[in-house]
C-alpha cells in the first residue's frame, strides 16, 4: 500500500521587484519539455525541510513564483497578472510527485501576507484568508491532497519583506523609515510615525512604489521523499529448507511536525482601553461616560465602569432634573467579529451589572427625592465602524429598589415640605444603550 501522501510547499507574500529565477514563460503542459524532478528548483527532498520563519526574507529566495492578489482582496483570480502561469507550474509540480509511485509528498505549507496599510489585526486575517484561498485552489486541482497535509500560516504585515525592500531602494527619507522600523515595536505607532515623515510625502512614495509588490507575491516549494521498498526474501537452496528470514520493515520516516499558528495577539497592542458615551442618554440631556478594559488570554472578559449625571434646576427651583448614577458591569464576549478577530470588545456579549445612585425629580413644585440600588443582566453586540471607533447596542433588565420621599415646594420653592415616604421596588427592563465607543490608543513611547 502506498505510503502517506502529502505535499509541502510554501506560498508567502514577497515583493514585486524581486527577481524570479523560475522561467514561467511557457506552460508546463502538452509536449513542452520538462526538467527532471531533481532539476526542478521547487521540488526539494524532505530532509531539507525548513518550517516557515517570519524573519525570512522571502523576496530573496532563489525559488520564487509570484501568486498575485489585488489590493484588499482574498479572492484568487487566475487571470490577474501572471497567476495562470504560476498556478499551472505549481499544480504540475505537485502532480509529478503524486503521480510517481516511487515518491511521496509530505505536507503543504502556505503563508499569506499583506502590506502594513490599515490595522495589524485586519492584515493578519487578510493574510490567513489569502492562504485559505490558495488551499482551496490546490485541493480542487489536486484532489489527492487531504486536509491534514495543509499547514496554513499568516505572516501578517510583511514588515520583514518591506524592510528588505527599503534597504535595497533609494529615496528621500530611507534612513528615517529604517530607524522607525528598528526602534518601534508597536505596529500601530510604527505605521503612524512613517505616515508623518515629511508631511506624508514619504508614505505616499511608499504606497506608489513599494506597497504594490507586498500585495502580490508568493513562493512555493514541494518537499518529497522516496517510497520505502521492502527487502526481498532469500530463496532456500538446501534441504531441509531453513525458515525464511523475517521481512525487516523499514523504519517510518519522521514527518515534520506542523504546528498551527496561534491566534494573532499584539501583546503590546495599539489599544489601551475603551471610552464610551450612550447616545440615547445624551439625547435625553443626561451627560454620561463609560470606561471599559478587557483582559484574559483571548480578551473575552472585560470590566466597565459608568457614570451619568444630569443635574439641572430651572424655573425658579420649581423644576429639577438631578440624577447621579454610578455602576460597574462585568462582561463575557461570546464571539469575535470574523473580519476583525483580534480587535477587543467586538461581537456578542453578556454581562452582569450593579449600580446605585440618588435622584431629585421635580415638576411644578411637586417632586420625589430618593436613593436606589440596581442589579441585573445585560446582552448586546458591538460593531467596528472605524479605525478607533465601535458602535455598541445593548439592553439590560433587573431589579431596582430604594426609599424615596414625596414633597411639595413652598415659599417660591425655598422650602420643601415632605408629604410622605415610600419604598421603590421594580423588576423589568432597566437600560437601553446605543453607545459610541472610542478605542483609546497606546501612548507613544519616546
Amino acid at each position: 500500500m502506498k505510503a502517506f501522501v502529502g505535499a509541502c510547499f510554501l506560498i508567502a507574500f514577497s515583493l514585486k521587484s524581486a527577481a524570479m529565477p523560475l522561467d514561467l514563460s511557457e506552460d508546463m503542459t502538452g509536449d513542452t519539455p520538462v526538467m527532471a524532478i531533481g532539476e526542478d528548483p521547487v521540488l526539494v527532498p524532505i530532509e531539507n525541510y525548513v518550517p516557515y520563519d517570519s524573519t525570512q526574507v522571502l523576496r530573496k529566495d532563489t525559488t520564487v513564483i509570484f501568486v498575485n492578489f489585488e489590493y484588499d482582496k482574498v479572492e484568487l483570480d487566475e487571470n490577474f497578472l501572471d497567476n495562470a502561469k504560476a498556478l499551472n507550474h505549481i499544480v504540475h509540480s505537485i502532480s509529478r510527485v503524486t503521480d510517481d509511485p516511487t515518491l511521496v509528498v509530505r505536507c503543504v505549507q502556505i503563508v499569506g501576507m499583506a502590506s502594513f496599510e490599515g490595522a495589524a489585526d485586519y492584515n493578519y486575517n487578510l493574510g490567513m484568508q489569502r492562504a485559505e484561498a490558495l488551499r482551496s485552489y490546490f485541493k480542487q486541482h489536486v484532489p489527492t491532497l487531504g486536509d491534514e497535509v495543509f499547514d496554513l500560516n499568516s505572516g501578517g504585515e510583511a514588515w520583514t519583506e518591506f524592510q528588505s525592500l527599503v534597504e535595497d531602494s533609494e529615496f528621500e527619507g530611507k534612513a528615517q523609515v529604517l530607524d522607525i522600523i528598528k526602534s518601534t515595536k508597536n505596529l500601530w505607532l510604527r505605521e503612524s510615525r512613517i505616515k508623518q515623515l515629511n508631511d506624508g510625502k514619504v508614505y505616499q512614495y511608499l504606497k506608489d512604489n513599494l506597497f504594490v509588490g507586498q500585495r502580490v507575491a508568493g513562493y512555493m516549494r514541494i518537499y518529497y521523499d522516496m517510497v520505502p521498498q521492502p527487502k526481498s526474501v532469500p530463496q532456500p537452496v538446501v534441504e531441509p529448507a531453513p525458515e525464511p528470514e523475517s521481512i525487516v520493515e523499514p523504519e517510518p520516516v519522521p514527518v515534520p511536525v506542523v504546528v498551527a499558528p496561534e491566534a494573532y495577539i499584539d501583546n503590546e497592542g495599539p489599544w489601551r482601553l475603551a471610552v464610551k458615551t450612550n447616545l440615547l442618554f445624551d439625547a435625553a440631556l443626561a451627560p454620561n461616560v463609560e470606561v471599559e478594559r478587557w483582559f484574559g488570554k483571548s480578551n473575552r472578559f472585560s470590566v466597565m465602569a459608568e457614570v451619568w449625571f444630569p443635574w439641572y434646576v430651572w424655573k425658579g427651583n420649581s423644576r429639577a432634573y438631578e440624577v447621579l448614577n454610578i455602576g460597574l458591569e462585568a462582561r463575557y464576549w461570546l464571539t469575535h467579529s470574523k473580519k476583525h478577530y483580534n480587535r477587543p470588545i467586538t461581537g456578542w456579549f453578556i454581562g452582569a451589572y450593579a449600580a446605585g445612585g440618588k435622584y431629585d425629580l421635580e415638576w411644578n413644585s411637586k417632586g420625589y427625592q430618593g436613593e436606589y440600588t440596581s442589579l441585573g443582566l445585560s446582552v448586546g453586540y458591538t460593531w467596528r465602524i472605524g479605525r478607533n471607533l465601535n458602535l455598541e447596542a445593548s439592553v439590560a433588565g433587573g431589579w431596582v429598589a430604594g426609599p424615596y420621599r414625596y414633597y411639595e415646594g413652598r415659599f417660591d420653592d425655598t422650602h420643601l415640605i415632605w408629604q410622605h415616604n415610600a419604598q421603590l421596588n421594580y423588576f423589568g427592563p432597566t437600560k437601553a444603550k446605543l453607545s459610541l465607543v472610542w478605542l483609546w490608543p497606546e501612548r507613544r513611547r519616546r
